[in-house]
């Protein structure tokens, strides 16, 4: 069959598997996807030397969830293949985190994943992504902001995670599992109007195809082309940090335009000591030296392994980090409740810092993004009209958001962003009487590392809100209210 060719193809061409086999573990929603991918893989068990365990995570989220993991036992059983199931509280871990319910839900199912990996020592797992959802990706990253690397899409293999449906497409497990007439279950939380995957899947890639037939063509085509690129990149970048942690004596001299001194890798090395609390260090003089695009790339590898993928600095604090340093500027950037990146006319040194941050205070503009280096993020506030009435300021977000209205008229003089205060008191919404402010973190469970860093929205009076915890009951909106300020904090630059 034309998609269980297409599979076998795929593992071999990609090397998703070693050549002995072992136990494979399928991620197993029970939508059409999934399914066909578990009976897909379950054929391909002899040729490949594979066990198929199938895991299917509950998120507690959908009255019909219970149903659903009964279908799927139901198809195991059919198949003979052994079914994990774990139940999370996908909406309290969303709220515990304050994250979205689907980044919630993808953290929960590869933190399942993994577990159960490293129980049954699995070779691999593999996930359901169709050619559909890879079109998909690249067109959200693209609406969100990224470099070449968001334009790869999903890769068909990273660590233990395999996708070996990158070049089926939807329609073909749709019809593979009419075809094999095996029973699915539909997800409701996919017709959410406001996810922009179904947004992007129901409107955007419609229109898109209908200004060029060919247009998924074109952007696989493209895709396939920057993955070798970064491959290429990746190597380039990895030898450079390689030359920087050997640390030789010697300097090649030489500028960035001539580009055989782009693959040196001794040509940005240079023999300086790690400093007391330091982790590592660029030597600032090197790094000039480089082209831009591969500056770019070595600060986010450098950063990687201390910071993690998902917690990378946005392309703006990297860029402001690079401009930093070229002009060897003495600047300060706290990347992460311990690290902290410093620049100066020597070097770019990343600090493991447990100390608690100086104080700082940064004076408000209306309307201007507020770039806070203790807290590596921006904050936007600006007056909003609400046409609507009242009622739709709701919509902004609430207080334990990154998100926030209040009234505007509850402020007092010169809107400021600073650290806490030691013995200041402050009366969130829905106390009666101020409060220590140490006592408010003790309450909200703010860890202790945090607490110095977190930029405080204040004026003359006092705190207005702490982000991501409550607001002052001052600043609440009332029916008395007639002009609203929107503050908004992001680790992304935002626009005025």
């Amino acid at each position: 069959m034309e998609i269980l060719q297409r599979v076998r193809a795929t593992i071999r061409e990609r090397g998703l598997l070693p050549p002995e086999g072992g136990v494979v573990i399928v991620g197993y929603s029970g939508g059409a996807d999934s399914t066909a991918l578990l009976h897909l893989m379950t054929r391909l068990q002899e040729e490949f030397h594979l066990q198929i365990h199938a895991a299917h995570l509950h998120h507690g989220m959908r009255p019909e969830a219970d149903a659903d993991v009964e279908v799927c036992r139901a198809v195991c059983e059919r198949l003979g293949i052994p079914l994990h199931v774990e139940r999370v509280d996908v909406p309290a871990l969303a709220k515990a985190r304050k994250v979205s319910l689907e980044e919630a839900g993808r953290d929960a199912r590869y933190a399942f994943f993994e577990r159960l990996a490293a129980e049954l020592n699995a070779v691999a797992v593999a996930l359901a992504h169709t050619q559909d959802d890879q079109i998909e990706t690249i067109l959200i990253n693209l609406l969100r902001g990224t470099g070449p690397r968001g334009l790869c899409g999903m890769p068909y293999r990273r660590d233990r995670i395999i996708r070996p449906l990158l070049d089926a497409t939807r329609e073909q497990t749709h019809r593979y599992c009419a075809e094999q007439n095996l029973p699915t279950v539909f997800d409701s939380t996919n017709l959410d109007p406001h996810q922009m995957r179904r947004r992007v899947r129901a409107e955007l890639i419609p229109l898109m195809r209908s200004m060029a037939p060919a247009f998924e063509n074109h952007l696989l085509r493209l895709a396939a082309i920057l993955e070798d690129e970064e491959a290429w990149w990746d190597h380039q970048v990895q030898e450079v940090l390689k030359a920087i942690y050997a640390s030789p004596q010697s300097l090649a001299r030489a500028e960035w335009g001539e580009p055989t001194r782009l693959q040196t890798p001794a040509y940005v090395a240079e023999a300086e000591g790690i400093g007391r609390g330091s982790v590592a260090r660029i030597p600032r003089l090197s790094f000039t030296r480089l082209h831009p695009a591969l500056q770019r790339r070595l600060l986010r590898e450098w950063l990687r392994p201390h910071l993690g993928t998902l917690n990378l600095p946005p392309f703006e604090i990297l860029e402001g980090i690079r401009g930093a340093a070229l002009r060897g500027q003495r600047t300060s950037w706290q990347l992460s409740d311990r690290l902290r990146l410093t620049t100066d006319e020597n070097a770019l040194t990343l600090h493991e810092d447990r100390s608690e941050p100086e104080s700082f205070e940064y004076p408000v503009v209306l309307g201007t993004p507020l770039f806070i280096p203790q807290a590596g993020a921006w904050l936007l506030i600006r007056e909003i009209s609400v046409p609507g009435g009242l009622s739709e300021v709701v919509s902004c977000g609430d207080a334990q958001s990154l998100e926030v209205c209040f009234d505007a008229d509850a402020v007092r003089g010169q809107l400021v962003v600073r650290n806490g205060r030691r013995g200041e008191r402050f009366q969130p919404l829905g106390m009666t009487a101020p409060k220590k402010l140490s006592d408010i973190f003790i309450d909200r469970k703010i860890p202790k590392a945090q607490r110095r860093r977190l930029p405080l929205l204040c004026d003359e009076v006092g705190i207005l809100w702490i982000p991501g915890y409550t607001i002052a009951a001052r600043a609440r909106i009332t029916p008395q209210t007639r002009r609203v300020l929107q503050a908004t904090l992001s680790r992304n630059a935002l626009e005025g």
